[in-house]
């Protein structure tokens, strides 16, 4: 990746950083550097994977259920 800066004023290399920024975001380049920090077997992997569906879906019914019992008077 490479991000080019013109200019002299503070203002461009706000801009430029901000740029940068996006495009990492917009790469994912963080998560994969954070996935790949540490090697994790396949069986813990696929573990986590399932703890992390479930913690979604959990959050998921607890938002859905605050949605429904909030509507009601």
């Amino acid at each position: 990746m490479y991000v080019e800066v013109k200019g002299d004023k503070p203002a461009d290399l706000e801009r430029a950083l901000q740029q940068f920024v996006k495009q990492v975001k917009k790469a994912e380049l963080m998560e994969d550097l954070k996935k790949k920090e540490f090697y994790l077997k396949k069986s813990k992997r696929l573990a986590k994977k399932s703890q992390d569906a479930l913690r979604r879906r959990k959050r998921e019914e607890s938002k859905a259920q605050k949605k429904n019992t909030n509507n009601t008077f």
